[in-house]
């Protein structure tokens, strides 16, 4: 972190690993990286973390969203935190060089990405979405907003660092994040060797490994002490979450993260492919093993493209009403260059309550975790 005029902040270099859909004025036209997604992102794992520490009832949800406020900001009136401590920028991404997305219908890839792919809605043609491929180089810029309290300023912008490094590990940016879209990584920067020589390396912000080990029992304990770590720092309160959460919390209770890989899964535009049809045909294969209205956990309305029809969710849901999938699907890279999976598993309460629905959501997730064992050289991150 640098300070300027006494103004803390930091330039994250990154390259995606994976296609980046972000929709713009209009949703199927050039991507536009803005820092509204950039920020939206960061608000959702700076959410996940402090619930995971301080729990989710009225009394902690209160002070997690000023906490938030105060990062990135709230919409002004009486009390409220108005302009964010945090301005978030990005620097240098275009996007000229976006393409049409396009995969064979059969590969994992095409299963991950289905509604990025051409269709037709009652008989019109809707075009493909446009995608920044791997490997897409920006920067993004998270600087104290000039006239905040020193003191005040630091402390918002170490909370963001933490929400980046987060997102770098376990999500993404834009559609599809929850299924390997928009996966990032922190890009080398050159440094000085002892023998004044210039080497490319991935720096460390708040002690916290920006990039892993290439084995993946490895990366889980690197992954898991950092997440130990930054719960400590943030005073984890014991028993933060005694019940099933209302929403995603990075809670060792309710939260399952496993890393996973293999050796030819490495990064840029013809590596990426394969660690994502991996995955993709993990999860069809998974999915298919459950009944039909047991995929719902997986994220609902449940769409089934190769039957053109949508499962209407059962009693207790509104019509209309969606639900993300608990399960995030990312990679991550690591030091040698290669690709690593991660599966994040927030076991949030996903179905309304009703007699005998907790016990069914907990063999749900029980299947999930036994299927994740299932892939290669999988690890789980152990974290407190």
């Amino acid at each position: 972190m640098r300070s300027s005029e006494s103004v803390p902040s930091l330039r994250l270099p990154l390259v995606t690993l994976t296609p980046l859909f972000l929709g713009g004025a209009d949703p199927r036209g050039d991507p536009e990286l803005r820092a509204s997604s950039v920020r939206g992102a960061l608000r959702f794992w700076l959410r996940a973390l402090l619930g995971g520490c301080y729990g989710t009832d009225d009394q902690a949800l209160a002070e997690i969203r000023r906490i938030e406020a105060e990062t990135f900001g709230e919409a002004g009136g009486e009390d409220k935190a108005g302009a964010s401590k945090i301005v978030v920028r990005v620097r240098g991404g275009q996007s000229r060089g976006a393409q049409d997305w396009r995969a064979a219908r059969d590969t994992g890839r095409s299963y991950l990405f289905f509604s990025m792919a051409s269709s037709k809605v009652r008989g019109a043609e809707v075009p493909a979405r446009r995608a920044l491929f791997p490997p897409y180089s920006f920067d993004i810029e998270l600087a104290a907003r000039p006239g905040t309290d020193e003191k005040e300023a630091r402390e918002a912008l170490y909370g963001a660092v933490r929400a980046f490094w987060l997102l770098i590990h376990l999500g993404g940016l834009g559609a599809r994040a929850r299924r390997l879209g928009g996966a990032l990584a922190h890009r080398p920067v050159p440094r000085k060797a002892p023998d004044g020589s210039s080497i490319q390396v991935v720096p460390s912000h708040l002690n916290l490994p920006f990039i892993l080990s290439p084995d993946p029992s490895r990366a889980a304990q690197q992954l898991g002490e950092g997440l130990t770590a930054l719960r400590q720092r943030l005073r984890v309160r014991p028993n933060a979450n005694p019940r099933r959460p209302e929403w995603e919390v990075l809670d060792p209770r309710w939260c399952r993260i496993w890393v996973f890989g293999e050796r030819d899964w490495t990064a840029g535009e013809r590596g990426w492919p394969v660690a994502a049809d991996a995955i993709g045909t993990w999860l069809r294969e998974t999915r298919r093993q459950l009944p039909t209205e047991q995929r719902l956990v997986f994220g609902a309305p449940l769409v089934i493209p190769q039957q053109h029809k949508t499962i209407e969710p059962p009693s207790g849901y509104e019509r209309q009403e969606r639900r993300p999938s608990p399960l995030w699907l990312s990679v991550t890279r690591a030091e040698n260059g290669n690709l690593l999976g991660v599966a994040t598993l927030f076991q949030s309460r996903f179905f309304p309550l009703r007699r005998g629905g907790e016990e069914q959501l907990e063999r749900l997730y029980e299947q999930i975790a036994a299927a994740i064992a299932q892939l290669p050289n999988v690890a789980e991150a152990r974290y407190e």
